[in-house]
């Protein structure tokens, strides 16, 4: 017998089933790409605002993670062409990063090559219902993404 899980509980596991089924198809998708996913999200990522300039720092802390992996995958989006630096004039140890038109280009036909799947996926859907999950997402991800360091413990 299963232990009986809240809605709550339900929808929190079910994004992270969610986000690891999306994962692994976009993976399947762009697999010809030479681009792997993390690089994906960390390029998709900078191309929400193409002008925004970034430290790894500021990634590392928008993505939870640590700064030699976040040092390691800038790079490689560096020596793809795919990002640009230029020393950050306030710390003199830090880099400003920003995407570059061949970044947005890259991640336009990524993103275009995945279309047809997200299509696939939604179909049948009436317009409504995907309108109030965004609604719903959208509200799950801001109280997430303000509190992050409001953890309760007990």
């Amino acid at each position: 017998m299963r232990p009986p899980r809240s809605e709550e509980e339900q929808i929190l596991l079910w994004c992270g089933v969610v986000a690891q089924l999306q994962r692994t198809r976009t993976n399947r998708i762009l697999r010809d790409s030479g681009l792997p996913y993390p690089l994906f999200v960390l390029l998709r990522h900078f191309c929400h605002d193409p002008d925004r300039e970034w430290t790894v720092g500021q990634l590392t802390a928008a993505f939870e993670t640590q700064q030699p992996g976040m040092t390691k995958q800038v790079a490689r989006l560096e020596a793809m062409s795919l990002l640009a630096s230029r020393p950050d004039p306030n710390d003199g140890r830090s880099r400003l990063l920003r995407v570059t038109r061949k970044g947005v280009r890259l991640r336009d036909a990524l993103v275009a090559k995945t279309e047809p799947d997200r299509a696939r996926v939604f179909q049948g859907w009436k317009r409504s219902e995907i309108r109030a999950l965004h609604r719903g997402l959208d509200r799950l991800r801001t109280v997430l993404d303000e509190n992050r360091e409001d953890v309760r413990l007990s």
